[in-house]
C-alpha cells in the first residue's frame, strides 16, 4: 500500500474497488472554522476516475477521535474495505 500526499500535503491511499473502479481516502487536517465535530482531523473518502487525478464525486467525512497517526488511519481504513469488499491492494 502506497501512502501519497496531495497537493495540500495530505496523506491519501487510492486503490481499485472492481474494474475501472478507484476509490481515494485521505486525512484532512480542519481549522477552527471548517471542524464540525471539534476534532480537527477527518478520514475522507471520494470516488476518483483514475489514479493520481482528482477527485470526480462528493467527499464523505468521518471525524478522527482516536490517536492514531494519519498513515496508521489511512491503512486500518483501506485495508478494512478490502477485506470486506474482497479487493484486492496493489502496490501504486
Amino acid at each position: 500500500m502506497n501512502i501519497k500526499k496531495d497537493g495540500k500535503g495530505q496523506p491519501y491511499i487510492e486503490w481499485e474497488i472492481g474494474p475501472g473502479g478507484f476509490k481515494r481516502a485521505w486525512i484532512q487536517h480542519r481549522e477552527a472554522d471548517k471542524d464540525w465535530a471539534s476534532t480537527g482531523r477527518y478520514l475522507n473518502v471520494v470516488r476518483v476516475d483514475e489514479y493520481d487525478k482528482g477527485p470526480s464525486g462528493n467527499a464523505t467525512d468521518f471525524p478522527i477521535f482516536s490517536q492514531l497517526s494519519d498513515e496508521q488511519i489511512l491503512i486500518a481504513f483501506v485495508s478494512s474495505v478490502c477485506a470486506i469488499t474482497g479487493c484486492v491492494l496493489t502496490n501504486r
